[in-house]
């Protein structure tokens, strides 16, 4: 696109999960874009274990909505590892589809971080240079945060966006942080409900200072729609009262940049 987006939401999810796209979700979430002043949406549908049947259909179903709002969505598809090599071919049908990168939720799906169905779909993820957008709040379980690191330092040719950042553990991602100063860029923060979570909370200076540790450049904005409102989220950002700079770099360009847009 010629004129990168001001606001650029990295987590959406559409209903979807049954291979169906529900209008009405579009809808709303057309309306919410326009009343939040969103630009841009990263939108997906992710499949539980047990609706494993239903991902081709659910990936397909998110390339057809990418198809009714082609100027304000982009796609990333979600497979489970448990599926193997079936996984690995169908993230290249969806990248075939022109879906930009792969969702994965350890925590819906119940897979655990360290198994090596993950790592050799960490290793297509780069192949087929998608970025993978994965959860990282696992709420005292700290061996899968461990694994989620190991993981992530293990594929630095793969690039991760950490859903919600670590959520109630958001400071353990200084780990990250450490990382990036040895000279690793592969690991990028997304905000989505870490931020609203927080707000006006006596932890907001710490979201603040742990996003500006790492870098506005490997931040990026989220919303966790519909679990919370675009404008609720966007409003919980701006009053972290980051700079104008570092705002309109996580807001939009950090992501455009990542997705080549």
């Amino acid at each position: 696109m010629n004129t990168l987006p001001d606001v650029f939401d990295a987590h959406v999810h559409l209903a979807g999960s049954n291979g169906s796209l529900d209008k009405d979700v579009l809808d709303d979430l057309s309306l919410q874009m326009d009343i939040a002043a969103v630009d841009m949406a990263v939108v997906f549908a992710v499949t539980s274990q047990e609706g494993m049947a239903l991902t081709e259909d659910s990936n397909s179903a998110v390339a057809a909505a990418i198809s009714e709002m082609p100027e304000r969505l982009v796609g990333f598809c979600s497979v489970h590892p448990a599926q193997g090599t079936k996984a690995l071919q169908e993230l290249e049908r969806c990248h075939s589809l022109g879906l930009r990168g792969i969702k994965l939720h350890p925590v819906l799906q119940d897979f655990h971080c360290d198994c090596d169905a993950l790592h050799l779909l960490a290793k297509k993820a780069a192949d087929l240079s998608m970025p993978i957008l994965i959860h990282s709040s696992f709420p005292y379980n700290s061996r899968e945060s461990e694994s989620l690191y190991h993981l992530v330092s293990s594929h630095p040719e793969t690039d991760f966006l950490l859903a919600h950042t670590g959520g109630f553990q958001f400071l353990d991602c200084y780990a990250y942080v450490e990382k990036r100063k040895s000279g690793i860029e592969n690991i990028y923060f997304e905000l989505s409900t870490l931020v609203p979570m927080f707000r006006r909370s006596p932890y907001t200076p710490q979201v603040k200072w742990l996003v500006e540790q790492m870098g506005a450049d490997r931040v990026v904005f989220g919303s966790n729609y519909p679990h919370y409102q675009l404008v609720d989220a966007l409003t919980a950002f701006r009053e972290l009262e980051l700079s104008y700079e570092d705002s309109q770099q996580i807001l939009g360009k950090t992501l455009a940049t990542l997705l080549n847009l």
